[in-house]
């Protein structure tokens, strides 16, 4: 049975294209069961709507499985709609937050069945009952319609051990293709090390991987990444899950192995760690191991603002990771958010303030989206504050379009703070010489002039 994964074309415009994780280890349980597997990965192909159908229909699958997450929805619903009048007609399943949370939305327009919460043993199952067309009934975690009525299955189990899984199958995926600023080398994979995260913060969304925290053995892990090193070349790796310190000693056994193995790679941790978690001996073994930059989610200069969003974390904690990093001559990047729940100009010039008091080597803001699924989202919509289920405009960027009713400032006022906080940040005397004087090879200038030119473009006014 020819099955195609598409990871479908985001519509905002971003410098950085994930690998799409998920879909790998999905790829890898339908090759496992023999299917005929193909990948078509639009935003790292530059494919739109109309290409990446072309694409599609060229393989002339019987099967298109689609990872949706909420920006991404139109879009596949358009591909989804174009696919069900094309002459072959393929079985189509899809996957992921927003269908998780909302999967008639995707059985109305004519997908077949929805995978919901996280999704391999799921498929092993359905992929078996599509080949055979056999009864879809007893196999928990999927929603499809029956007699025209909606069907949804009991949940599935998370899977408890996560050695069980196989690799991520890089190979059918353009893997030199994806792009991302958060890397020094050309060619860079990721790892997932764990799921699930315990912590509640307002803002995230937990529904594909649960809040019990489950990790994958630092055996594993470093197997894992040498399996990569060796198959694919590569040049440097990202851990990309935020709970890779949340257990600290499994972080260190992690360094020590990748020490002990000579793996002799950079990587960094993009995804950001709590910073509660950051400790000097940390660093040490992060350091040690080739790590040489670290996200650390701050989000906020109002201990208030924390406190709402339920961030677990103190401006203290956060002084002191950004402190020792620097002792460690290890790179940071702090993520702040602009125009949380009860924020006001105040709360928000606190941030501003805050990120250059703390001065990491880079800060990335963006405006506090309320996705669908997490307690924010609820609390608006319960509020009667959401104001567009346009699911294009949920972008945590710097569309001007609102999603919801701010009760003390108003969308134009939130933009024009994301901008002053990029200004402020990175207008100041000698941050432009700093980065220039770190570059080290011809990637980072490059990513330097394409990076400034966008980002003089978009802040500047």
């Amino acid at each position: 049975m020819k099955v195609t994964l598409l990871y479908p074309p985001i519509p905002a415009v971003t410098t950085s294209v994930a690998p799409p994780v998920g879909l790998a280890y999905l790829a890898s349980v339908l090759c496992e069961k023999e299917a005929q597997v193909s990948v078509v990965s639009s935003t790292a192909e530059g494919l739109g709507v109309e290409d990446t159908l072309a694409r599609i229909l060229e393989i002339s699958p019987d099967a298109v499985g689609i990872s949706i997450t909420t920006p991404t929805v139109n879009n596949s619903l358009e591909i989804v709609e174009k696919l069900k009048k094309s002459k072959k007609k393929p079985m189509i399943f899809v996957g992921g937050p927003h269908p998780t949370l909302f999967p008639e939305e995707f059985l109305n327009k004519g997908v077949d069945f929805v995978v919901r919460g996280e999704g391999e043993a799921t498929l092993s199952e359905l992929y078996d009952a599509m080949k055979n067309n056999t009864s879809c009934d007893d196999i928990k975690g999927i929603s499809f319609k029956k007699e025209r009525r909606f069907t949804h299955n009991p949940d599935r189990e998370l899977i408890k051990d996560l050695d069980t899984l196989n690799f991520p199958k890089w190979d059918l995926f353009p893997v030199r293709k994806y792009e991302s600023d958060f890397r020094i080398k050309d060619f860079s994979m990721p790892i997932l090390s764990s799921r699930g995260c315990p912590a509640q913060c307002t803002f995230c969304y937990k529904g594909i991987f649960g809040d019990m925290f489950r990790t994958r053995s630092p055996l594993k892990i470093v197997d894992e990444i040498e399996f990569l090193k060796q198959k694919f070349n590569i040049e440097e790796f990202a851990i990309i899950d935020d709970s890779f310190t949340s257990k600290p000693k499994r972080a260190m056994e992690v360094c020590d192995l990748i020490v002990s193995r000579g793996i002799n790679l950079p990587w960094s941790l993009p995804a950001g760690i709590r910073v509660s978690t950051v400790s000097a001996e940390l660093l040490k073994k992060l350091k040690a191991a080739g790590c040489y930059r670290v996200g650390l989610g701050i989000e906020s200069g109002s201990q208030s603002i924390l406190n709402s969003i339920k961030k677990g974390i103190t401006l203290e904690q956060a002084r002191k990771a950004v402190k020792l990093l620097k002792e460690a001559r290890m790179e940071s990047a702090g993520y702040f958010m602009i125009g949380n729940l009860g924020e006001t100009e105040k709360t928000i010039n606190s941030t501003i303030d805050f990120a250059i008091e703390l001065n990491p080597d880079y800060a990335q803001f963006t405006k506090a989206t309320p996705y669908p699924g997490t307690a924010m989202y609820d609390q608006l919509k319960t509020e009667d504050r959401i104001l567009t289920e346009n699911w294009d405009d949920y972008d945590s960027f710097l569309k001007s379009r609102p999603v919801f009713k701010h009760e003390n400032l108003t969308s134009e006022a939130i933009d024009q703070k994301l901008k002053e906080a990029y200004r402020k940040f990175y207008y100041r005397p000698g941050q432009m010489v700093k980065y220039l004087r770190a570059i080290k090879s011809a990637k980072e200038v490059r990513n330097f002039f394409k990076n400034a030119l966008k980002f003089f473009k978009t802040y500047s006014t």
